[in-house]
């Protein structure tokens, strides 16, 4: 089995992709994960590092946000040899925070208006999902 370490990391508005490295073991594959880490994150105490490092080797992936616009997203995927099926090709999902925010206001204020009454009659009419 071939482990392919990837990196993500954001810093604004500006997104760099990165392919780490490919080993063959597991542990070095977080291992390696945790030096980008401790590399991005200079402050990050010894026992924080090793658990990431566990974290990587059990979830395969992690993601640290220094603050609110510098973001560091880790993967370890697992590789055969064979081509990985669709659900597993994904290995980042590098849209942006904002869109995510505004997707979730946007269902918070669909959903709402679709439980408030006007006169004992909903506004518009439920859309099933």
């Amino acid at each position: 089995m071939l482990y392919i370490i990837t990196k993500l990391v954001t810093e604004g508005n500006k997104q760099a992709f990165s392919v780490i490295g490919a080993v063959d073991d597991k542990k070095k594959a977080a291992a390696i994960a945790a030096e980008v880490y401790k590399n991005y994150n200079k402050v990050a105490s010894f026992q924080n590092i090793e658990m990431i490092t566990e974290w990587l080797a059990t979830r395969l992936s992690y993601s640290f946000r220094l603050d609110k616009d510098h973001r560091l997203q880790l993967a370890i995927t697992e590789l055969e040899g064979e081509t990985l099926p669709e659900d597993k090709q994904v290995i980042f999902n590098a849209a942006a925070e904002e869109d995510e925010l505004m997707r979730r206001v946007s269902q918070a204020l669909f959903e709402g208006k679709h439980t408030a009454e006007r006169g004992g009659q909903a506004p518009s009419c439920p859309i099933d999902q």
